[in-house]
């Protein structure tokens, strides 16, 4: 796998040079450990020098081995992260954004810690465990020492871990946690929407950060916090570069935020045909999918019920509150108008007597209205005695059984309008007939 990435350059120029002896005579090796030494000064300069192969063949097996995992990890990431942007920071590419991280010193060096890289360096421990030769490395100082058999076995060796274990413990915080990088969030499952908050407290805030939320955003925030819209399981990937050090420290947590989905809240409502008063009853109808859970607010009011009276005239805010099986939440809102006669420019009182005075009944608004509406008038006792939609249609007076309103008597009138965007309204108000 081959990769041009800035990242990928600098570890290819770290370890030039540094490949692995894979025919190194391991036998020959040994014998010369075994023979006595002609002096002490003779003794140290051999051990030296073997020191210093093993730093190289060290170096060189980490190359082999952590290689094809820093690829794999950079062509995935950055390919998919192309073209996106920082939050907080305008629009970069990855590729600009790790440029900036990077352009320190010409000759950095990264410490990768994945999990697969993570898992190869184990592998690598291991087989080193099984040969004559066991190199350790300080994390502190990079140095390499060398273990070799002696006389008492295995007694050496565990003397020599002891001691680095022993300097491991006691590493400055500082350098434990840019050995370790133990970030975490404040959740690590969430709701789609919610905002999560990452740290890796205990360390200056003055060195650079660079967090990739796995989703196509990232931030250089030492503590950000990021919303994650969408659905799903992401990787959580944190670079930190200390001021004046060239080493960047890399480390990947794998699945480590997960976000449930979330409902998407949507409601409607119904008018009724007609209205006998001051109060219109409307039904409420929560349209939300695969909800197992509501909740209404009704002009500030909390409620279960999907049935509520509402006076006219008045502009009502409606909230439905509904929950999934994930107990993910979403809300939706809408206004719910309902109008009197001034709402929609009807008259109080008409007079049917043919004299061509407000001899018929029409609502000026609704001659020009685009809208789809409808009209109905009913008595007293809420007996319906007209009906239309059609504004060269006006009420003339005229009841059901072909007789004239009497004079003085009182109806109501109601108009339900629906808007091309599926907004419903309704106006009402009483009329007078006068002779």
């Amino acid at each position: 796998m081959s990769s041009e990435h800035p990242f990928d350059e600098q570890l290819k120029n770290a370890f030039q040079g540094f490949e692995p002896d894979v025919h190194a005579n391991w036998m020959e090796f040994e014998s010369s450990l075994e023979k006595p030494s002609p002096s002490a000064g003779t003794d140290a300069s051999g051990m030296s020098r073997w020191a210093v192969a093993a730093a190289v063949i060290a170096g060189g097996a980490f190359m082999w081995v952590a290689k094809p995992t820093v690829e794999e990890w950079l062509v995935d990431d950055v390919n998919s992260m192309e073209f996106v942007s920082m939050e907080g920071e305008g629009a970069q590419s990855f590729d600009q954004l790790w440029e900036d991280f990077a352009s320190v010193t010409e000759d950095f060096v990264s410490d990768v810690l994945n999990a697969e890289g993570e898992a190869a360096l184990a592998e690598l421990g291991a087989e080193a465990a099984d040969s004559p030769l066991e190199s350790v490395t300080n994390p502190t100082s990079g140095s390499v020492s060398v273990n070799a058999p002696t006389s008492d076995g295995a007694t050496a060796k565990s003397r020599d871990n002891a001691a680095e274990t022993s300097v491991s413990n006691k590493l400055p915080s500082e350098e434990r946690l840019l050995a370790e990088l133990p970030f975490d969030a404040s959740v690590r499952e969430a709701c789609e929407g919610v905002e999560v908050a990452f740290e890796l407290s205990g360390l200056d805030r003055s060195m650079s950060f660079l967090w990739n939320f796995g989703d196509g955003h990232f931030s250089s925030d030492p503590a950000p916090r990021h919303v994650f819209n969408r659905p799903g399981t992401y990787d959580i990937t944190l670079s930190i570069r200390p001021p004046g050090d060239g080493m960047i420290r890399t480390r990947t947590i794998q699945n480590m935020i997960t976000v449930l989905p979330k409902p998407e809240a949507q409601f409607g409502w119904v008018f009724p045909a007609s209205v006998s008063g001051k109060k219109v009853r409307v039904h409420l109808q929560d349209q939300t999918p695969d909800a197992t859970a509501t909740q209404w607010v009704v002009d500030g009011q909390s409620t279960r019920d999907n049935r509520v009276q509402l006076e006219v005239p008045g502009v009502y805010p409606v909230n439905l509150v509904a929950s999934n099986k994930y107990g993910c939440l979403d809300d939706a809102k809408h206004e719910i108008r309902l109008g009197d006669r001034n709402g929609i420019l009807a008259q109080a009182r008409f007079s049917p007597n043919g004299d061509g005075h407000y001899d018929t009944f029409m609502p000026h608004s609704l001659l020009d209205m685009e809208d789809a509406w409808e009209m109905v008038i009913v008595d007293r006792d809420g007996q319906e005695v007209y009906r239309t939609s059609d504004a060269s249609e006006p009420w003339d007076g005229e009841l059901p059984d072909g007789t004239l309103a009497a004079d003085r008597s009182v109806f109501q009138w109601t108009v339900r309008c629906v808007a091309n965007d599926g907004v419903i309204r309704l106006f009402t108000d009483r009329l007078r007939v006068e002779r």
